[in-house]
């Protein structure tokens, strides 16, 4: 059975990545979770944020019922928005940043993967 695209998906899955992608931006690193009360165990706050939006992200496509194509173009458009973020508010020119060669260049396999993506959906082939 083929099911219709379904953009109410794809909008809110896009409308969850950037809630996720602002999240992650807005908080500050010096933000700590404090999870015994006496300094010894402190955990980063954006790095909790970060592992439970992608989780929430990740649920909601699993449990969300949709067609496979709608689920496709969803995390496609879910992996577009991340990585533009990636480019837009990722510090590259940081000198104090000694991985910013690493994360150039799998941005640009990142980039390389959503360009693929794309042309898949706007291919003339599709029929939903």
């Amino acid at each position: 059975m083929n099911r219709p695209i379904e953009m109410n998906k794809v909008i809110w899955g896009t409308i969850l990545s950037i809630v996720y992608v602002a999240l992650f931006v807005f908080i500050k690193n010096s933000i700590v979770i404090d999870w015994k009360g006496d300094a010894s165990n402190l955990t980063p706050l954006k790095s909790v944020i970060a592992l439970v939006g992608l989780l929430v992200i990740v649920l909601y496509h699993i449990f969300v019922r949709a067609s496979a194509e709608t689920k496709k173009l969803s995390l496609t458009a879910v992996l577009t928005v991340i990585w533009l973020s990636l480019i837009i508010f990722y510090p590259f020119k940081d000198p104090n940043n000694s991985n910013a060669g690493a994360i150039a260049f799998f941005t640009l396999l990142g980039g390389l993967a959503v360009v693929v993506l794309w042309v898949r959906f706007f291919s003339d082939e599709i029929v939903a």
